[in-house]
């Protein structure tokens, strides 16, 4: 069973209530980090934030663990959500490009513009919450060569000698 962290801002506290519940229909663990209310005043940065942290946290456990935010702007959200150390947050305006985002780049947080309709935001949820990253040493190559940037700074070349054993886990 996948767990999906959902969040919402002002501007996508509908339709993230409403994802959730659907996660929740299609037999998903679901949790719930904000807004517990529809406030006009709130900030999308600490949702974001919480919900790639959770992402994050829980994948390097071992858990099957994804995250979905939907906020007024869905691209400041990105931005916010990579800032956390092993996010990989990205946006989708269909599901092919859901696929496509978990696939290239094992992407583990969703993030959709809150004006978005609920059958398209869910089929976006859907895709990316049950596709794999490829199984390829390019892409976990690629992936590592990421990590490496994102944690020292550089790209020293230690990633290129992966062998093909040694690729990034899939999630199923």
């Amino acid at each position: 069973m996948t767990r999906i962290h959902f969040a919402a801002d002002h501007g996508g506290y509908e339709l993230g209530r409403a994802l959730q519940a659907r996660a929740i229909e299609a037999g998903h663990d679901v949790v719930w980090h904000g807004a517990d209310e529809l406030d006009p005043g709130d900030d999308y940065p600490v949702f974001a934030i919480r919900v790639a942290a959770a992402v994050v946290e829980e994948q390097d456990a071992g858990v099957d663990a994804f995250g979905v935010l939907v906020l007024d702007e869905a691209v400041a959200g990105v931005v916010a959500a990579n800032k956390v150390n092993g996010a990989r947050a990205v946006t989708s305006t269909s599901p092919r490009a859901a696929m496509n985002a978990r696939a290239v780049v094992d992407a583990n947080v969703l993030v959709l513009e809150g004006i978005a309709y609920e059958e398209s935001a869910w089929l976006n949820v859907a895709a990316f919450v049950t596709a794999s990253m490829e199984a390829s040493v390019t892409r976990g190559r690629q992936i590592l060569q990421i990590e490496e940037y994102e944690n020292s700074g550089t790209i020293e070349g230690w990633a290129v000698q992966l062998e093909p054993e040694q690729i990034a886990v899939r999630h199923e």
